[in-house]
């Protein structure tokens, strides 16, 4: 495109180099993998986008980045809440507006080149320029509705000028993502271009639209047509919808009636409005505390290559394509060859949801290989047993797998509550075995819980966690205590609904206030999700059994399900449990269960179910950081919404608890009975001494990667 004219001195964020005529701004933040939009930043851009309103050599702008596999990604998260208790907030805010409105209205034409990633306010930027050219493989898209906020860079008025109402509030409200080809369908990429032409290419759109000197408007839509869209979504929603949709529709509609202008001052108000609630601040810390698990999980060094798998069942068959779909060769071993058959179908189905592109699949598809005998796993640097969840099943075939693999090859055993250490007696050099608890469906559940025994080294710990990392996981290390973390909370929640229901609280009671506080299911479908039996084995034997009997009555409970299952309560695979089902398909309640259960209707609220359902998950994840089961609150936070679906609104139950306050806590204890929801020694203390969750120092002896430093 002709030799470099003018290069000025690169800024700290931003710099300026012109090739004929157009000038570049890349975007470089010196001490970050990715851009991030902040006060220099936007400073920076603001003095250059002024410097080329009065250089007559100019005729076009390109807005780039300097980073190799990114745009940029928005705001750092962890900086919000400075920005929050800035008093010049506000008038920061209309700057940031001010600066949007000066590359719209810029003499020059911006175009963005996008070269990878470009979320949240990075997207923002891009979306006051004339032209966006993109690479096959960008991703785009306007994620702060996930976050509890809506954007805040202008990005509700912007959108429009370059899709219509409908696809604008999609991709507010979903807060999903863009592929570039998706977005070019829809009007919000002019242009895609290769990684080594994307600049070239970026040049010459600038120089063109210099020359046609026409301008994007800003509603491409009509009013009637973009208040139509409004007004179904505001139809199509219901009151789990929550405040920040309904925030950005009105914000929008403000832009719609009243102009660009009126739309950015909504967009003020509301995004410092969000910005201040408690459920943002919640849901900002539930992102963060994920971010520091991930990052102590990428200090290991020594990452697995070739993973074999035991099992193609649809743990291990899950297992096995999430390694294939991360890039690691697989060996998977079941002695049924349909079993490997069904696992085969089943990773070509992930391979496609994830890659377009067939040549990828392809390519995957040879780093993988199935056997009924143990051929390749000599050459595993890992193995994961995944058979079924018989203890001494798994003892057999663990002590199968150490005659079959090299002697350093780390062993993980995927159990949700069989205590490691009894199994770790099947395992020749124990050291390098550890409990590896992964959740269905392992392609969709991105965690894992790590479970070292007395024996597991410091090595195979670390090990453990950044395989979990290579396949796309957040995990934590909890303690081999019985139902470790999850599953023993999960198992009281479950509980919790037995025990309403024999107060004579209604199924759809029970299971309406769990979806009204935020859970993603009910207690009651969630016993029809997994089956009556299944429960009884891993929640009353395996868990509550050894750990609840003395605060709540095990036994009843064990003899209630007893009763129902007797009755042919069994569970949605069987056409009926605690609802009938036809074909798969959910039609209603079962009213045989009140027939065998026989209680009294209860004169009990709706708001008392859905704090004991809120309850009795929070008050034995206290008790679980009593024990010594957690190396930090925040790690269960994580784990309880991103594993057992804890509402992802309230942060987590140990941030829900300090939003709370101790005294808060003890006092819906002592109201829903101190014994079944025993609040723990640490809340109890914390009465006294004011303390919280977020102020305890992390314990290092499980996980040896959380005495160095972030």
């Amino acid at each position: 495109m002709g030799s470099t004219s003018k290069v000025q001195q690169s800024h700290s964020r931003v710099s300026r180099s012109d090739r004929n005529r157009v000038a570049i701004l890349k975007m470089d933040h010196p001490s970050n993998s990715m851009n991030v939009v902040d006060d220099e930043l936007l400073e920076e851009l603001r003095q250059h986008c002024a410097d080329i309103a009065i250089d007559d050599s100019v005729m076009g702008v390109v807005l780039a980045s300097a980073k190799d596999d990114s745009f940029g990604a928005g705001a750092d998260v962890s900086w919000l809440d400075v920005l929050a208790e800035r008093p010049d907030i506000e008038d920061y805010l209309r700057r940031v507006h001010q600066l949007m409105l000066q590359i719209v209205k810029s003499p020059c034409p911006f175009v963005a080149a996008i070269n990878g990633i470009a979320f949240g306010g990075a997207l923002e930027l891009a979306l006051a320029a004339e032209s966006i050219v993109a690479v096959p493989d960008a991703q785009i898209g306007l994620p702060e509705s996930s976050l509890g906020l809506i954007p805040g860079g202008g990005g509700t008025q912007l959108i429009r000028r370059w899709l219509g109402t409908d696809d604008s509030l999609e991709l507010m409200l979903s807060a999903k993502p863009m592929n570039a080809r998706e977005a070019q369908a829809r009007g919000l990429v002019t242009e895609i271009a290769n990684h080594d032409t994307l600049l070239d290419v970026a040049i010459a759109k600038a120089r063109s639209l210099a020359l046609v000197r026409e301008r994007r408007g800003w509603n491409i839509d009509a009013t009637d047509a973009g208040m139509g869209a409004i007004e179904r979504r505001r139809e199509n929603t219901s009151d789990r919808s929550g405040r920040i949709y309904h925030s950005i529709l009105d914000v929008v509609e403000v832009g719609i009636l009243e102009g660009p202008e009126a739309g950015f001052a909504a967009e003020r108000r509301a995004f410092l409005e969000a910005l201040s609630s408690t459920e943002s601040k919640a849901i900002r810390h539930l992102f963060l505390a994920q971010r520091d698990i991930k990052r102590r999980a990428r200090l290991g060094d020594s990452k697995v290559a070739t993973l074999g798998v035991i099992g193609a069942g649809q743990m291990g068959s899950g297992i096995m394509a999430v390694g294939v779909a991360r890039g690691l060769e697989l060996r998977l071993r079941d002695v049924d060859e349909e079993k490997l058959d069904l696992a085969r179908t089943s990773l070509s189905k992930v391979l496609q949801h994830r890659f377009e592109d067939h040549a990828v699949i392809e390519e995957r598809l040879l780093h993988v290989s199935t056997t009924i005998g143990w051929e390749g796993f000599e050459a595993a640097d890992a193995v994961i047993e995944a058979v079924f969840e018989l203890p001494e099943l798994k003892r057999d075939v663990l002590r199968a797998v150490c005659s079959n693999v090299s002697s350093d090859a780390l062993i993980g055993t995927n159990t949700s509550a069989i205590p490691i250490h009894t199994l770790a007696t099947s395992v020749a050099n124990p050291e390098r075995f550890i409990g590896t608890h992964f959740f269905s469906p392992v392609d969709r559940m991105d965690f894992v819980e790590l479970v070292p025994h007395a024996g597991t080294s410091t090595e195979s710990v670390v090990r453990a966690a950044t395989l979990a990392s290579q396949l796309g996981k957040t995990s934590i290390v909890v303690a081999d205590k019985p139902g470790f973390f999850t599953s023993r909370v999960y198992a009281r929640w479950l509980l919790e609904g037995v025990r309403l229901l024999l107060e004579g609280f209604s199924i759809t009671t029970i299971d309406a206030a769990a979806l009204s506080v935020g859970f993603p299911i009910g207690p009651m479908q969630a016993y029809d999700e997994a089956t009556l039996d299944l429960v009884m084995m891993a929640s009353i034997t395996q868990v509550a059994e050894p750990v609840m009997s003395k605060r709540i009555d095990v036994n009843l409970l064990r003899d209630t399900l007893s009763q129902l299952m007797s009755a042919g309560v069994l569970g949605r695979r069987f056409g009926c449990g605690f609802y009938d089902y036809r074909e798969g398909r959910r039609i209603g309640v079962n009213s045989n269960v009140s027939t065998v259960l026989n209680v009294s209707p209860s004169k009990g609220s709706a708001a008392q179910v859905e704090e004991r359902l809120l309850l009795s998950f929070a008050t034995e994840c206290f008790l679980c950081w009593d024990d010594g089961t957690l190396c930090h609150p925040s790690d269960g936070d994580v784990a309880g919404v991103l594993a057992i679906g804890f509402p992802r609104r309230l942060g987590g139950p140990f941030r829900w608890a300090d939003d709370l306050g101790a005294s808060s806590i003890v006092s819906m204890c002592h109201d829903c009975g101190i014994d079944a929801f025993a609040p723990g020694a640490t809340v109890t203390e914390f009465v006294h001494s004011g303390r919280r969750f977020a102020e305890l120092p992390r314990r290092v002896s499980l996980y040896p990667l959380d005495a160095k430093k972030r």
